[in-house]
């Protein structure tokens, strides 16, 4: 016979943790999401300029 581990299918360790009032927070607080927009979209102009050089 094989050990075989019994898995719950819907247990709690197979869901996502719940973000925290501080995540939550930085997620919809609007100057920090547009700096991010901003640092993001530097990096892909960065990443497309040296594949055309």
């Amino acid at each position: 016979m094989e050990n075989r581990l019994l898995i719950n299918k819907y247990s709690d360790q197979y869901y996502p943790p719940t973000p925290t009032r501080f995540t939550l927070f930085w997620r919809s607080f609007i100057p920090f999401q547009i700096i991010r927009f901003f640092i993001l979209n530097w990096k892909i102009i960065k990443i497309v300029v040296k594949g055309h050089s």
